[in-house]
């Protein structure tokens, strides 16, 4: 038998009166018996962390599409005993499964989120160091420490090690003051997100048109893909986002914690407990 890994695709038969899975080609299969219950507790090395999160995703989703519920398609017929199951294994997060040929369930794991390192990033350095004017190459800039941004009202914005200092309070109106404030924290938010230290949900509303505003005056083309310190962005329902994240975390550190959460699957049952770990799926 073959280690389980990413880019594996296996194929089993499964019993719908038995709930029970046979290998389709009817040789013995350690995770046919270590699926079906039918070891000793004693798993062989041959069975990773892979294997327990596909025994865990198969489970689920033969229960989701068993709950019976009106909105889940029934896909599993009464007077039909056997179906063909497929699992292909994406990535270390992502399962796919396949019912006799068609893809019906996506299986997403969030247990790499527990790899994540717990940081404050509000007590951090900004990264950044080096400004760099636009590039329309690229379409780029970078924003670094010792920026100065001048708004044209008495106001500038300085760039500090870890915040951005504000000149001028006090002398506008409250309500310029209060704008100003504002427009501070948003370029924290911006840096921080541009850094790679923040999600792209800290960045406001409020302080989003006058960032975009900022950001043409220095020839950004916020129409369509940019970069600012070296991280893509876009802009997507008015807000600036990471090009391509669908997570909650910026993509550098969910990617250095998919690493390290690969490297897990890969051991031997044994030697972790994935075998209680969760996952969601659609």
């Amino acid at each position: 038998m073959s280690v389980s890994g990413i880019g594996s695709s296996t194929t089993y038969i499964y019993n719908t009166r038995t709930g029970r899975i046979a290998s389709k080609d009817g040789c013995d299969d350690d995770f046919v018996s270590y699926f079906n219950g039918d070891t000793d507790g004693n798993l062989p090395d041959t069975l990773n962390g892979f294997d327990a999160k596909k025994k865990r995703d198969l489970n689920n989703m033969i229960m989701f599409f068993q709950s019976g519920h009106k909105d889940v398609k029934k896909l599993f017929q009464e007077n039909v005993d056997e179906y063909e199951i497929t699992c292909e294994v994406v990535d270390a997060v992502t399962n796919h499964f396949s019912v006799n040929g068609e893809k019906v369930f996506k299986a997403y794991d969030m247990n790499v989120f527990t790899y994540i390192d717990r940081i404050n990033a509000d007590d951090l350095l900004y990264k950044t160091r080096n400004s760099k004017e636009y590039d329309p190459s690229d379409n780029s800039i970078s924003i670094a420490v010792g920026d100065v941004f001048d708004l044209g009202n008495g106001y500038s914005l300085m760039v500090r090690e870890n915040n951005i200092f504000i000149d001028g309070l006090g002398s506008g109106s409250e309500e310029q003051d209060q704008k100003a404030r504002q427009l501070a924290y948003g370029m924290n938010a911006l840096i921080r997100f541009a850094d790679q230290q923040w999600i792209s949900d800290r960045i406001d509303e409020e302080s989003t048109p006058m960032l975009l505003s900022i950001l043409r005056e220095m020839g950004v083309d916020t129409d369509r893909q940019f970069q600012i310190n070296g991280t893509k962005c876009e802009v997507r329902n008015n807000r600036i986002r990471e090009v391509g994240n669908r997570f909650a975390v910026p993509s550098s550190i969910f990617n250095e914690a998919l690493k390290k959460y690969e490297d897990s699957l890969y051991m031997p049952i044994s030697q972790n407990c994935l075998d209680r770990m969760g996952s969601r799926g659609f």
